[in-house]
C-alpha cells in the first residue's frame, strides 16, 4: 500500500508542470503550468463494457509527456509506437501481456511495465478484470501513433 502511495505520489510529481485537458464532458482539470488530477475519479468514468477493446481517458497531452488512463476489455493485437516511451502502471486488474518476442508475462495490480518507441507489445486475455492502467507516455503519444505489427490484425480489432 504504502510503495503504490509513493508510486502515484511520484506519478503525480512528474504530472506537474504539464498541462490537462479531460474528456467525458469535465472541465480542464489544471491550468497551464501546474495542478492535481484525481485518477480514481477517472477511473470510476470507465464503463463496465463496451464494444472495444479498449476505453482511453487523456488527462494530460503535452509536447514532451502524456498521461491517460485506459481500461482493457479484450484482447489488443501486437503493435507498437514511432514516437514514444509508455510506462503502464496497472491500478486493478490482472492481464497477460507480451513484449517484443517474450511473453505471455503476467502483470497485475501494482505492476509498472515499460518500453521504448518501437518495441512491439501487446495484450492477451484478461485474467482479472477490470483492467485498469495509468500510462505516462513521453512524447505525449498521438492516438493515430499505433502501428499494427501485423496489418491484418488491425480490421480484426476495429470491428471489436
Amino acid at each position: 500500500m504504502k510503495t503504490t502511495r509513493s508510486l502515484i505520489y511520484l506519478f503525480t510529481v512528474i504530472a506537474i508542470g504539464f498541462n490537462a485537458y479531460a474528456q467525458e464532458g469535465k472541465k480542464p482539470l489544471m491550468g497551464n503550468s501546474y495542478g492535481i488530477i484525481n485518477i480514481d475519479e477517472y477511473v470510476n468514468l470507465l464503463p463496465e463494457t463496451t464494444p472495444g477493446s479498449i476505453k482511453d481517458i487523456r488527462l494530460i497531452d503535452r509536447e514532451h509527456a502524456g498521461v491517460r488512463i485506459f481500461r482493457l476489455y479484450d484482447e489488443v493485437p501486437m503493435h507498437y509506437h514511432a514516437k514514444s516511451d509508455a510506462y503502464l502502471y496497472i491500478l486493478n486488474g490482472k492481464a497477460e501481456f507480451f513484449i517484443e518476442d517474450k511473453g505471455p508475462t503476467v502483470a497485475g495490480k501494482g505492476d509498472l511495465l515499460f518500453w521504448g518507441k518501437g518495441t512491439a507489445h501487446g495484450n492477451g486475455k484478461i485474467i482479472e478484470g477490470p483492467l485498469d492502467v495509468l500510462v505516462f507516455d513521453a512524447l505525449a503519444r498521438d492516438p493515430s501513433d499505433v502501428i499494427w505489427v501485423d496489418p491484418s490484425t488491425q480490421k480484426k480489432f476495429l470491428s471489436n
